[in-house]
């Protein structure tokens, strides 16, 4: 596998990172550093999730496991400390966003108090996912790790078995320069401008680190005193952050001017999606397409009160509400304004279509009117809701 350093970047070019925010902003929040131990960054993470369910902290946890091999990393719950031992939540690799297996298991498991191993993209699916009903943070916590970006589930494996070095060590490698463009970089990825643990209760870093030496640990005073962790700085960071959020920043700009053109009038869009199969792969990927709060439902959403009259005073005839065909457009307005951008329908389309950059490009106009960043604050609003 080659990995290629990035070109130099000028100062001015760079935009500031966004801030690791936590889900409650009034919580007192601390940075410790783990010490890595003999060099193993993938052991001491894995030893550090163990305290949490050691220390009681959760019940179970949601985590990317080893299995059945190391060249296949899908995310399960695991309720014994031991069965951690093939957990590998730092492999470059996303073979479903975890936000909607979540979804899932609290709808089956009422009650546990669920930890959940999350990328960045992941962490802001399940916000969105709890603004409209589908996760409950109240039973969660949310573990989140830095994401220096992912392969294909097929490159993922076949790095596996080729390479002396693991995946993720090779990744780990390039933790500390922060700008680096692996091969094959899922498109997602490479135009991905949060990858740091926002809006974790507990976020594990390591861009801008030496993993071999330290990792970070950032979470509420009463979880690191738990697990007996020290407050400490976290020198280079920031500037390793910066610097691979400026690549991010022009590649997701480029992205987005080709995307752009794809949609620019009605040929194009139809020469786009005429090859489309219909085979449903893109939606059953996305975490938003099953959840029924985006589809319109005209009967239960509030709407303007206006009265519908003759001159002569009789009413309009009341007619059961069907949106049709609309409806799908405005589906596809709330699913695109709430897209985390994880990139899962574009690596599920057998026609290799740029649905990540499209799905942005369809959804920019609507954040950018709203100022509305999806997954950034379990607080704000969708801007599409009216109630």
């Amino acid at each position: 596998m080659t990995i290629e350093p990035i070109v130099q970047i000028k100062d001015d070019e760079i935009p500031r990172p966004s801030p690791e925010a936590r889900v409650d902003q009034k919580t007192t929040t601390v940075q410790a550093m783990l010490p890595v131990k003999n060099g193993d960054t993938l052991g001491t993470v894995r030893g550090f999730l163990k305290t949490l369910l050691e220390e009681d902290l959760v019940d179970e946890m949601l985590v990317p496991l080893e299995v059945p091999s190391a060249d296949r990393v899908t995310p399960i719950v695991v309720k014994e400390p031991q069965q951690l031992d093939a957990a590998n939540p730092l492999a470059p690799v996303m073979r479903v966003n975890a936000a909607a297996v979540l979804a899932r298991i609290q709808r089956e498991e009422d009650g546990k108090r669920l930890g959940a191993v999350l990328r960045p993209c992941e962490l802001r699916a399940a916000i969105e996912l709890a603004k409209v009903g589908r996760v409950d943070l109240k039973q969660l916590t949310l573990i989140g790790v830095d994401c220096m970006g992912t392969y294909e589930p097929e490159a993922y494996a076949q790095i596996a078995r080729a390479s002396a070095e693991s995946p993720t060590d090779e990744m780990m490698r390039w933790t500390r320069q922060g700008p680096i463009a692996p091969y094959r970089l899922r498109n997602a990825c490479q135009m991905c401008e949060h990858f740091t643990a926002e809006n974790a209760d507990i976020a594990i870093g390591f861009i801008g680190l030496n993993v071999r030496e330290r990792v970070m640990v950032a979470a509420r005073a009463d979880i690191v005193e738990k697990i007996g962790l020290t407050a400490s700085d976290t020198n280079g960071r920031h500037k390793a952050i910066t610097r691979l959020a400026a690549i991010r920043h022009q590649r997701r700009a480029a992205a987005l001017t080709d995307a752009a053109r794809l949609v620019a009038d009605l040929p194009s869009l139809f020469a786009l999606v005429a090859p489309c199969t219909t085979c449903g792969e893109c939606l059953d990927a996305c975490p938003f397409c099953d959840t029924p709060a985006f589809t319109p439902k005209p009967s239960r959403e509030a709407r303007t009160q206006r009265v519908h009259d003759w001159a002569s005073g009789e009413m309009w005839p009341v007619h059961k509400r069907e949106v049709g065909p609309f409806g799908d457009l405005v589906a596809l307005g709330r699913r695109a304004a709430s897209c985390v951008g994880c990139g899962m329908c574009e690596s599920s389309c057998s026609l290799h279509t740029p649905l990540t950059a499209i799905q942005a490009a369809l959804g920019r106009k609507l954040q950018e009117t709203f100022n509305y960043v999806p997954g950034r604050d379990i607080n704000e609003r969708l801007p599409w809701a009216t109630t």
